[in-house]
């Protein structure tokens, strides 16, 4: 007898998780695919996608700052517009990390980012010197945007990188309007503003 009420608790208490597990999942997919992300899209003629389920594709960008495809990405949700004359996109996503308890925790992030040329990867973090990892140690080219970022310094107050068609930053938080404007808006100035040789093709800056 007792080992029947305790199946039948075991029962109970799985039904119970179940279904509070499927209402948050469907409150989760309910609040993706309405995200803002959607009328901002239909405001600008863009493209967006909740990240749940089979949708459009981008024509660009990363998922997370890591620099991993946006194709690939399930859980991100995305939008892509134009911002000024440049194809842009936005994506709201998290990240783990550690917590003090030993746990995995998951933050907010967003990602803004904007097509830009190929060209060698540009890396800039505020308070260190800008660096390009893929070309040989003291290139002229690397020495060349070195020089521009220092007579520019408004330019190294994000994170940025520049690599597989895309100029990116990113911020703790989720994305808004204004965020995302404002960030498209900086990594287009600070596309067209780049020395011209960083987008010259087959360049390798070497020497």
């Amino acid at each position: 007898m007792v080992t029947v009420v305790a199946v039948l608790i075991g029962v109970v208490v799985v039904a119970v998780a179940g279904a509070i597990w499927w209402r948050s999942n469907s409150k989760f997919v309910a609040g993706r695919q309405e995200h803002w992300f959607k009328a901002f899209a239909a405001e600008r003629g863009g493209t967006f996608h909740s990240g749940v389920g089979p949708g459009p594709s981008p024509t660009f960008g990363v998922a997370h700052p890591s620099g991993r495809p946006l194709t690939e990405s399930t859980r991100a949700a995305w939008v892509e517009f134009r911002h000024r004359d440049r194809p842009a996109i936005a994506v709201d996503t998290r990240e783990s990390y550690r917590r003090s308890d030993d746990h995995t925790g998951f933050r907010d992030i967003h990602v803004t980012q904007v097509a830009v040329p190929p060209c060698p990867e540009l890396r800039i973090v505020p308070g260190k010197a800008l660096s390009m990892p893929t070309l040989p140690p003291d290139s002229r080219l690397e020495g060349a945007l070195g020089q521009w970022l220092a007579a520019n310094p408004r330019f190294g107050q994000r994170n940025v990188v520049v690599e597989h068609g895309s100029a990116r930053t990113w911020a703790p938080g989720c994305a808004t309007r204004e965020t995302i404007i404002a960030e498209a808006e900086f990594l287009t100035e600070l596309a067209e503003r780049l020395p011209a040789a960083l987008w010259a093709p087959g360049v390798t800056g070497a020497g």
